[in-house]
């Protein structure tokens, strides 16, 4: 057992060298915070924790989530999920999500490896893995190997993104559209037609609270931000709809296509909910 997490340990960092290049230049904060041991470690540890976690499972597509920022003022507490996907062409298990460059306004699809989707300096070390149902797995499988996976990327960027917005999109957002053209079996080959899919009636946004006060005084005006994407009635309320972890995975159980929720820690044993404590579990991410 210890020879092969090592032989994996050693494929795992030599991907970091690969991809690192690339993910350095899509943090939403694009901060050059230096990458301590101490990163390093909780990443790798996190990072096989996952791995062990996926392999242990018959899962062959999950949507994985992580807490790369601070959202507890909003109610929130993981802030960003990509697909993690089984055998994929770039590894055994591999990240493909969207990220923000830079901070600015702009985003780009990457696939990567799991140490380096912990690795981008994470508010905790903390995952969770949303089991889609078997048929999800293998339409979701299917659309990230196909031309789907960039024909409903918006490149124009918004953190607090409006669910129907055609200018922009945030990275859950994405995910979100592409899983209900999956769900869709090839009646879906653009982001205008997401939203009219009846399969969208199981969608509900969070609503993200900023005052104006906060807008201005917390210096909110920032390239990757946006406002006026969201009608000037929400603006006066304060009120942003916006795609979040929670309401994708919300998505998922109310359109019946969650199997379950695994919370993967530094410490302990991975824990593993299921049936009627889903919505509890899923009303506290």
């Amino acid at each position: 057992m210890r020879s092969g997490f090592l032989h994996w340990l050693g494929l795992a960092l030599l991907g970091i060298g690969l991809l690192m290049p690339m993910a350095a230049g899509a943090g939403t904060a694009c901060s050059q915070t230096p990458l301590t041991p101490d990163r390093l470690a909780n990443a790798t540890r996190l990072g096989f924790k996952v791995f062990q976690t996926l392999e242990a499972s018959k899962a062959q597509v999950v949507a994985i989530g992580r807490v790369g920022t601070n959202l507890a003022k909003y109610g929130l507490h993981f802030s960003h999920v990509g697909f993690a996907v089984r055998d994929y062409p770039q590894g055994r298990w591999t990240v493909v999500h969207l990220l923000n460059r830079c901070g600015t306004d702009s985003s780009s699809l990457y696939d990567e490896g799991l140490i380096n989707f912990f690795l981008d300096d994470p508010f905790a070390y903390e995952a969770v893995i949303a089991v889609p149902s078997p048929a999800a797995q293998q339409a979701l499988g299917k659309a990230l190997r196909s031309r789907l996976v960039w024909q409903l990327h918006q490149p124009h960027y918004n953190t607090i993104a409006r669910p129907q917005s055609p200018d922009f999109q945030n990275s859950n957002q994405w995910l979100l559209e592409l899983m209900v053209a999956a769900l869709a079996n090839g009646a879906i080959d653009r982001r205008s037609q997401v939203w009219e899919y009846p399969l969208m009636q199981n969608y509900q946004p969070d609503v993200v609270r900023i005052d104006r006060l906060s807008r201005i005084g917390g210096g909110l005006f920032k390239a990757n931000l946006t406002f006026t994407d969201h009608p000037l009635a929400d603006r006066l309320k304060g009120e942003y709809p916006t795609v979040t972890a929670r309401s994708v995975i919300r998505f998922m159980y109310r359109a019946k296509q969650l199997n379950q929720l695994q919370f993967v820690e530094l410490q302990g044993a991975p824990r593993s909910v299921t049936g009627a404590d889903l919505p509890l579990a899923i009303e506290r991410l």
